[in-house]
């Protein structure tokens, strides 16, 4: 009876192990599927990647063409516009070098020499007429369309108070009695506020 029971016990610990065993190779291909599946997966993402990256160069491309294309049409619409002042010399711009102009005052006021412009545009506001020893100027308001001025009344805090002041009503006539100022230290400091009289 205990030979029996020893044999019983026996084939149920082979039969135990052969169970774990199988489960343990189940649970491996298991593991060697998902490993598949995952490079697979990781394989299409690139080569997804790669077939947008090769779209996206094309449209890239295409787009280059286009803007090209555009600025060859433009150059050749403004030049045919202008073929006759092509032939005519066109006559040197003077730069005066007693003048130089800013774009508008700092907040305290002042304007930084290092941003001096030699010629006006239509974002400079401010016109220098630099006194012999180059440090002493009078200070103009000046603009070059009604547009740059209704800009610069919309926003006069900005423009022309930090560095004007002025009478009436704002508008689109006035009269500019210029201010002075003097450069210290890189910076041109408003001595006498310029006057705009609206008109």
């Amino acid at each position: 009876m205990q030979t029996v029971l020893s044999l019983f016990l026996f084939v149920a610990a082979i039969a135990y192990v052969e169970y774990r065993f199988r489960a343990l190779s189940n649970r491996m291909d298991e593991d060697q599927r998902d490993a598949n599946s995952r490079f697979s997966t990781k394989e299409g993402l690139n080569a997804t990647t790669e077939r947008l990256t090769v779209k996206q160069a094309e449209e890239l491309r295409a787009l280059n063409e286009r803007m090209a294309s555009l600025e060859q049409r433009t150059f050749f619409s403004q030049n045919s516009a202008g073929r006759q002042a092509e032939t005519e010399t066109p006559e040197p711009v003077i730069v005066d070098p007693t003048v130089i102009y800013f774009r508008w005052p700092a907040d305290d006021g002042t304007f930084d020499d290092g941003a001096r412009l030699l010629a006006q545009t239509e974002d400079t506001y401010y016109e220098f007429s630099l006194h012999d020893d180059r440090t002493k100027a009078d200070v103009r308001f000046v603009t070059m369309t009604e547009t740059q001025l209704n800009k610069a009344n919309n926003s006069s805090k900005k423009y022309i108070e930090r560095a004007c002041n002025f009478t009436g009503a704002k508008s689109v006539h006035y009269i500019c009695h210029p201010g002075k100022a003097h450069l210290e230290r890189g910076r041109w400091i408003i001595d006498e506020k310029v006057r705009i009289e609206y008109s």
